[in-house]
């Protein structure tokens, strides 16, 4: 959220970075959680006591607190700013929250889908639908909007599948 103005400075504009920032604070403490959960729900090498040497059993913990601290700063920086904006009542307020719970959602879906499509199909899908969820104010066609998001979500899944051989 910028704390510029500009000349076309506008009061939707505005509501509309506050509402990103919900958003993206929402995705952000959702994937901090699932990943936490995860995590530490798996047993192995990773979470054997290292004393003072944790080598890197430590940088997933690190990358965890970061992105939950990331999504908690970017959520509380949403809700001040809902909560600030000039909305003409409580009812309206409460109705721009639900792009930041579909995308919520959205990302829980992921593990379920995955087992019903596979990861690809997934991925692909989940992300042509964030796509359009978050161009749906653009004046680009949603058509386009979802291409480009699935075709996000092919290249993760072949960043993560082929290039560094995680299995999904």
């Amino acid at each position: 959220m910028s704390q510029t103005l500009n000349k076309g400075h506008d009061i939707q504009t505005d509501r509309g970075e506050v509402i990103n920032d919900l958003v993206s604070g929402c995705l952000c403490l959702a994937l901090a959680l699932g990943l936490a959960g995860v995590h530490f729900s798996q047993a192995g090498r990773l979470h054997d006591d290292f004393a003072r040497d944790p080598g890197p059993a430590l940088l997933p913990l690190i990358l965890l607190a970061a992105l939950g601290l990331a999504g908690g700063g970017l959520t509380l920086r949403g809700w001040f700013g809902l909560k600030k904006s000039t909305a003409t009542s409580n009812q309206s307020s409460l109705m721009s929250l639900w792009p930041a719970a579909l995308a919520v959602a959205l990302m829980c879906a992921f593990l379920p889908l995955r087992h019903i499509l596979g990861a690809a199909l997934a991925l692909c899908l989940i992300g042509a639908t964030l796509a359009v969820l978050a161009g749906r104010s653009d004046h680009v066609p949603w058509f386009f909007t979802a291409v480009f998001g699935g075709a996000i979500g092919l290249i993760l899944y072949a960043l993560f599948h082929f290039g560094l051989s995680v299995p999904l």
